[in-house]
């Protein structure tokens, strides 16, 4: 799939749906984060809701979070 994101592997069908439940999970943390930073940036929302929803994430998935909240934040230049 050309254009994928660098945390999902190559050969993942273009149907979410087949995807292995860990992948979605990722995509659904990566659409957050990228959520968040937005709003946060069009100050719709503080800085303390993100870090409630960092500890709200999976506690196996939290590096990644952050990693895709730094990313975005990047991405966006907050």
């Amino acid at each position: 799939m050309s254009g994928q994101s660098s945390y999902l592997p190559d050969g993942l069908p273009h149907n979410r749906a087949l995807w292995p439940e860990k992948y979605r999970e990722l995509e659904q943390l990566d659409l957050l984060a990228s959520r968040l930073i937005r709003q946060l940036k069009n100050r719709k929302i503080y800085r303390e809701l993100v870090l409630v929803e960092i500890e709200k994430a999976p506690e196996v998935h939290r590096e990644f979070f952050r990693d895709r909240l730094n990313y975005w934040r990047e991405v966006m230049k907050v």
